[in-house]
This record gives C-alpha cells, structure tokens and sequence, in this order.
C-alpha cells in the first residue's frame, strides 16, 4: 500500500549548489506537493512572505478543481480529517461555491482573502481560542485595504469578527460535504453594544438642509466666558447643491424606508431582472431585480413608497427624463439610475459624501448611512405601528425589530410597570 500524501507544504531548501557555476545559492523556501516543487523566491527571513504563497497555492489549486467529491479513498479520509485540510483550501471551496450565491459576493471575497493571508497555511485543528485572538490582534494592525487616504484606517476588532464569521461558515459548508471527524469552533471575540442610533428629527433636518448646500458656522462677535458657542445657516457656495443632489435622495428615501444604504445606489426607474427598481405607478419600491433570489439574512421585500417620498421621487423622474434627454442629444452619458452623478450611475457605497453633509450639519455622532434604516425603524416604533406589518416593510424580522427597537414603542412596558409593588393578587 502506497504512503498516503502529506499534501502541500513548505520545506526550506539548504546547501544548494548551481550547477554551472559550482557557487552556492541562498536558501529558499520551496512549495512542495508530491511530485510538484515550487520555488516562492523567499529566504529564512522571509517565512511569512512564503506561507502567503502557498496559502495562494492551495486557493488556486483547489479553486480550479472540478470534481469536488473525491473517488480516491485516501483522498476522501484526508478532507473529513481536520488535521490534514488546510484551511485555504477550505477558503477556497466556500468562495467558489457559496460566496457567489451570497447577498454581497464581492465583500465575502475580500473578506476570504484576508483569512487566506493568515490562515492559509494552516489545517482545521489549528483553529482553536489563541489562533483566533492572534488573528484579530494581528487584523488591528493591518489598514483597510480599500481605504485610499493619507492616513490609512485601521481593520477593527469588529471588521476581523466578520472576517471569522466567514471563516465559519465556510468550515460548515465544507464538513456538509466532507464530514469532518471533527468539526472546530471559529472563536469570535465579543460583540459590543452597537453603537449606531436613530437620527433626532432635528439631526434629519440638518443633513437635508446639508445636502441643499448649507453648512452650520459658528457666529462671530462678542462672547462671554460660559456662554454657548453659537451657529447659524450658511449657504455654501460653487456647485455644491448641484454635486449632493444624490445625496438628497439617497437620505430621502433611507429614512422613508429604512432601506439598507448598499440597495438605494442600484435603484433604476425601470423593471430591471438584476437590480433594484421603483413603479412610480404601482407606488412601490422593488428592492432586488425580478429574477434575484432573496436571502434568509438582509432580506429585500418590496415597499410601498409613503406619500411624502412618492410626491420627491415623481418631481424626481420628471427632472430626469428631460435631463437626460439633453444629454442624450448632446451625446453625453445618461443612465436610468435614481441616484446619480453627471449622467453616471453611483458606484460603490456612498460614505465620503454622507460623512461631508454631517460635518457641515455639526452632528457630533459618527454616524454613517445605516444610521438611516435605523431612524426609519426608530420613528416607526415610536409612532405604534403594527410589529409584523413594520418587519415586513423594513425586511427584517420580528424578532430583531423587537429586541432592538421595541423600546422606543410607546407602549413599552405599560402592561407591567404598574403592577410593581401591587397587592392586588396577594393573599
């Protein structure tokens, strides 16, 4: 009987003599997989630059797989067994076959990428309590990739828990197929209160009057010592109503419907197969294109459009339709999106422009664009409406309206509060 494989690791090649030149060469870590030798070009001092490389070794050997269940009887003992399955090829699995059937494929991808970087070399039993605190101390010194600035911003204990979450699942859907002997435990570091509230109706208004091209400045003149520092309404000058007019909408319909900030961007003003779209005429907001498949987690029901926003997004399409009828005779681009941006659909997520209209509206909070879903459900737990009908008009669940908003309800524990200290059914 044949030895079974070790599978692909890392060996580090020493006393190497060129053959022609009869001189040494450097040490260097090789790739070696059975008969393949790989050289990754990275001496001793270099060991974490080579277990990169053979991260992405495994990825793209197993990516490119194309019978995922093995006929080899060795094969088949080495994926169930957790020490021997390296969590690259894991990784790779997951991303291949379930992250493009995921709500965002291109965040679980760049999110796959960085627990290949670090656990790729890896097997299963390696995922235990220290590693995972080891990799979310280590993301908290690595910047944000897609941040682009000066001062670069740092991965979060957060951002590496999402990260691990991933790293789960794609553990789960592997030993699905597999059966793992043993399935690990991914160890994700504690979830904090989160952070994120409902904008005040005052705090609304200031970002609307922001996104209008006006910005609070502190008045100047006398001041006395103890009295509050005071702001009064500036028009801003140059193009810069013209340039937030998405921005407008985007926060508009965000606290109208409390739909989620990644959705509103893809809104068109036609059916669409693929993308979200609006029917003006049915009053009615489609969240995901006709032939999407909605997903258990951050649903996208359709809403009806309340009437203050219906009387925006109506003005809103006229303006459109001759704009872009100008444009289009002028052979400028034109698009069909709500929101767009000199002819051109918004790209990507909108936080640069939204974090500029909180600074001019002086809210001191750090909030972001989820902050309007929160405000829609907010106001609608506040004003008593329906829970199930408020669930299905948001897209979440019951459950998660309730335990995080039912507080603000008005009648929030008016069923018990007086009954404290009753004697009523007291013998």
């Amino acid at each position: 009987m044949s030895r079974p494989s070790k599978g692909a690791r890392l060996y580090l090649a020493t006393g190497r003599i060129d053959r022609r030149s009869g001189k040494a060469l450097p040490d260097v870590y090789f790739i070696r997989d059975g008969s393949v030798r790989i050289s990754t070009g990275c001496g001793p001092d270099r060991l974490g630059e080579a277990e990169k490389a053979l991260g992405a070794y495994l990825a793209d050997k197993h990516t490119a797989q194309v019978v995922d269940i093995p006929t080899d009887a060795d094969e088949r003992r080495r994926r169930s067994d957790p020490a021997q399955v390296y969590v690259a090829e894991v990784v790779a699995y997951y991303a291949e076959h379930k992250a493009p059937k995921t709500a965002d494929p291109g965040a679980v991808r760049a999110r796959l990428a960085a627990i290949t970087d670090w656990w790729g070399v890896k097997t299963l039993s390696d995922i235990r309590r220290s590693n995972c605190e080891a990799y979310v101390a280590a993301r908290q010194q690595m910047p944000v990739k897609s941040f682009t600035r000066t001062a670069p911003r740092m991965v979060t204990a957060q951002g590496a828990r999402r990260e691990l979450e991933d790293l789960s699942a794609a553990v789960g859907y592997w030993t699905d197929e597999f059966h793992l002997t043993h399935r690990p435990k991914v160890v994700l570091p504690p979830k904090p209160e989160s952070n994120r509230d409902a904008l005040t109706r005052s705090q609304a208004a200031g970002l609307l009057l922001a996104s209008m091209g006006w910005r609070q400045v502190e008045l100047m003149g006398p001041w006395q010592p103890g009295e509050a520092v005071r702001y009064r309404w500036r028009r801003i000058g140059g193009s810069v109503a013209e340039n937030r007019a998405h921005l407008r909408r985007f926060l508009l319909i965000g606290v109208y419907t409390g739909t989620r900030p990644g959705v509103i961007p893809k809104l068109l003003w036609e059916e669409s197969p693929t993308q979200a779209w609006a029917d003006l005429d049915d009053e009615t907001i489609y969240r995901r294109g006709r032939d999407e498949v909605d997903h258990k987690t951050k649903r996208r029901p359709l809403v009806k459009i309340p009437r203050r926003l219906l009387a925006h997004m109506r003005r809103w399409k006229r303006l459109d339709t001759a704009v872009m009828a100008e444009r289009k005779a002028r052979e400028l681009p034109t698009t069909n999106a709500v929101l767009h941006h000199g002819g051109r659909m918004i790209e990507g997520r909108i936080r640069r422009g939204f974090a500029s209209m909180a600074a001019d509206a002086r809210i001191a909070e750090k909030i972001t664009p989820h902050w309007q879903r929160h405000t829609a459900a907010t106001w609608l737990m506040e004003n008593g409406a329906d829970l199930w009908k408020a669930a299905g008009f948001l897209g979440m669940t019951v459950k998660t309206l309730q335990d995080n908003y039912g507080h603000h309800r008005p009648d929030h524990q008016a069923d018990i509060r007086n009954k404290v200290g009753s004697n009523r059914n007291q013998r």
